[in-house]
């Protein structure tokens, strides 16, 4: 790794790092520089602007995030599957500022015209993780075939990552939103996806 490979790394580091204690709409490139100890100037020697540094930094997050769902593990494709899933919730209970970011990246991402070609191709692994063990489950009885797998996936990731993210990023605006444990509400959804799955 060279020292321009390593100081763009650690702005990416630092970004992140505020990204997640703030937000990407609260955070500005003065900040980064500034907890960085680099000169803004530095910064943009680096990324060619915000949009780019942004995605850098969900990028980095997706990478660490990949370490529990690729660590999916178990003897069966079933169990393999309860484990991808259940990194969803893992997530969302150690680190439910991931998902709140991810709010505001999609927000972000929407307002303002940025290249997410990598950030896209980098989303397919976790697919990838999932058909392995969809398929491993298949082949061993332990998975039930679903008509259209592709779609059960999306359809599933999507809706986890939704209310992850609304669990996170909303807090509670309305007295309902204070009876449920959000954690749980999280595990009765991939309890309710992982029962479609089991043959």
């Amino acid at each position: 790794m060279t020292i321009m490979d390593a100081k763009r790394n650690f702005v990416i580091d630092t970004a992140t790092k505020l990204f997640l204690e703030r937000s990407v709409g609260e955070v500005t490139i003065k900040d980064i520089a500034t907890a960085s100890g680099l000169g803004e100037a530095t910064i943009y020697r680096y990324f060619s602007g915000r949009g780019e540094l942004v995605v850098a930094c969900a990028l980095k997050l997706q990478e660490m995030v990949g370490a529990r769902f690729f660590a999916a593990t178990g003897k069966s494709g079933y169990e393999r599957l309860e484990a991808f899933y259940g990194a969803y919730l893992e997530e969302f209970v150690s680190e439910p500022e991931l998902y709140r970011f991810l709010s505001e990246f999609d927000a972000y991402c929407i307002g303002e015209k940025v290249d997410l070609d990598e950030y896209a191709d980098n989303i397919d692994r976790f697919k990838d993780a999932f058909f392995a063990s969809y398929e491993a489950g298949v082949a061993d009885g332990s998975v039930r075939r679903q008509e259209d797998a592709e779609l059960f996936y999306y359809s599933t990731a999507h809706a986890l990552i939704a209310l992850c993210k609304k669990l996170a990023a909303e807090g509670e605006l309305i007295r309902q939103d204070e009876r449920g444990n959000k954690a749980s509400e999280v595990g009765t959804l991939i309890s309710i996806i992982l029962s479609s799955l089991r043959a």
